[in-house]
């Protein structure tokens, strides 16, 4: 499994699904609540891929945040390989969750690594950072995880 850097609007990439960071509080679609840490699958949409997982992370402040956000990175890419698809993409996780974009892309990245030997039908693992500065500092968690 390949893990990719781009800075990109994540939602103008042709993947099999988007992985959505999103809230507890919020219902995703058809199923209700969703607890943190756990992930759903919904159609593409309006987007470019076929399905969009959603991901339900924690906000900063919950208590034991990296192991919750690690925890549904790690659910997302399950539901990845469930589906039988090659190719994901995922944008950092939103400023709203309080989220400090090294501390997060480090948990992001350190999962999807430790992932790799689990993947069969997944071949790449896209991060889009929009900005500069994101996607300098998610270079810089990739660089560190794999020197």
């Amino acid at each position: 499994m390949e893990i990719e850097l781009l800075r990109a609007d994540v939602s103008s990439l042709k993947v099999d699904a988007i992985i959505n960071p999103a809230s507890a509080s919020k219902p995703v679609a058809e199923f209700g609540p969703v607890p943190v840490g756990h992930a759903v699958v919904t159609i593409g949409g309006n987007v470019l891929c076929k399905f969009v997982i959603h991901a339900i992370v924690p906000r900063n402040g919950d208590g034991d945040e990296d192991s919750k956000l690690r925890n549904a990175m790690w659910a997302a890419l399950k539901r990845a390989e469930e589906l039988a698809i090659g190719s994901v993409a995922m944008p950092p996780v939103p400023a709203a969750f309080g989220f400090a974009a090294d501390r997060c892309w480090r948990v992001l990245a350190s999962t999807a690594l430790d992932f790799r030997p689990t993947a069969r039908s997944l071949q790449r693992v896209i991060f889009c950072a929009f900005s500069e500065e994101n996607y300098r500092e998610l270079q810089r968690a990739i660089e560190e995880l794999t020197i």
